[in-house]
């Protein structure tokens, strides 16, 4: 991927041990954390918990849009920061993966405000 022209990916060593002699490489992938949801699809804040006081966040907004001003442009892939089970990527990385013809993803157009 990181012949291909894709920014933002950093290959770290696994912790994986194998009971084989010829072991693969393998790499865990580290994201940076970026962007925002835009405001206009969150629902209103949870009032604060009336025992502890700790208002929860918001679940992850259906459908949302991003925040255009908040996302970067110097990394081509990257972990949403208001939900960062979210690994959201550009158009070059999507093109990038169609052209090495790799599988085993899918992805999903989002809208920026």
């Amino acid at each position: 991927m990181q012949s291909a022209g894709v920014r933002g990916l950093t290959g770290c060593p696994t912790q994986v041990r194998f009971r084989t002699r010829h072991a693969p490489d393998l790499r865990d992938i580290q994201l940076e954390i970026h962007g925002r949801f835009h405001s206009d699809c969150l629902p209103p804040p949870n009032p604060p918990c009336p025992t502890c006081g700790v208002a929860m966040g918001h679940s992850v907004p259906a459908p949302y849009c991003l925040d255009a001003a908040s996302l970067p442009r110097h990394v081509d892939i990257f972990r949403l920061a208001d939900a960062s089970t979210r690994i959201i990527a550009n158009e070059r990385l999507v093109e990038a993966v169609r052209r090495l013809e790799l599988d085993g993803v899918v992805f999903k157009e989002l809208e920026a405000c």
